[in-house]
């Protein structure tokens, strides 16, 4: 019984085996027991509506749709003004959307 394996078969096998690897490790990634992680209520910076100076100052501050440390967001920031809808404005963005739980590096706590 002669039985040959093409170079095409062997070639295809050698892909889907790091292909679904990757894709079990990504579902173990996502843990949807929802112990440990937060959500982002909005998404407030939207880079389609900003210039390019308004994105430079964002990534100049390193400003995060969710902070990282739940006593620093921007709602606690003293340059934070609150608004309806969700996401906020901020004095350090010239009054641009920014989200209540979010952080940048010009982060002040609030008076």
């Amino acid at each position: 019984m002669d039985k040959n394996i093409s170079r095409r078969t062997v070639l295809l096998r050698g892909l889907q085996v790091p292909v679904a690897g990757s894709l079990l490790l990504g579902l173990a990634a996502c843990d949807s027991s929802g112990n440990g992680s937060q959500e982002i209520t909005a998404v407030c910076a939207d880079p389609e509506d900003m210039t390019s100076a308004q994105e430079s100052v964002r990534k100049t501050l390193r400003y995060t749709e969710l902070s990282s440390d739940p006593a620093k967001t921007c709602s606690g920031c003293a340059f934070f003004s609150g608004a309806a809808g969700g996401c906020g404005s901020c004095g350090i963005f010239d009054g641009n959307a920014v989200n209540p739980a979010g952080f940048c590096d010009s982060w002040s706590a609030a008076s």
